[in-house]
């Protein structure tokens, strides 16, 4: 599995109390590309963090495979993905978020 890119996302929305902060590897795997998105949500003052792993013509512009998504917590990550998954979740604890009230980057 190659990575070609990371990428941010921090959405953060005051007025339905919903914080998304995320980071996108895009990956060659057998030849497909796959986003491999770990996120940190809080939704009304509940927490999550989990991982969605995103191919397909829906999701990967240029692509002409089969769309296709799935979500895992992050203890059952597929194992071909867990360098990844690692890799990322270590990354997203040394970003400084924004402290902005109103987020929208993508």
């Amino acid at each position: 599995m190659k990575r070609i890119k990371i990428s941010k996302i921090h959405r953060r929305y005051p007025d339905t109390k919903w914080d998304f902060k995320a980071l996108s590897s895009r990956v060659r795997d057998e030849g497909k590309a796959k986003d491999i998105v770990l996120y940190k949500l809080k939704n009304k003052g509940k927490k999550s963090l989990g991982v969605e792993i995103f191919s397909g013509s829906n999701y990967i512009v240029g692509s002409n495979e089969r769309s296709n998504s799935r979500r895992y917590t992050v203890s059952n990550v597929p194992s071909k993905y867990k360098k990844e998954v690692e890799a990322l979740m270590k990354k997203h604890r040394k970003i400084k978020w924004s402290k902005k009230r109103y987020m929208n980057l993508n």
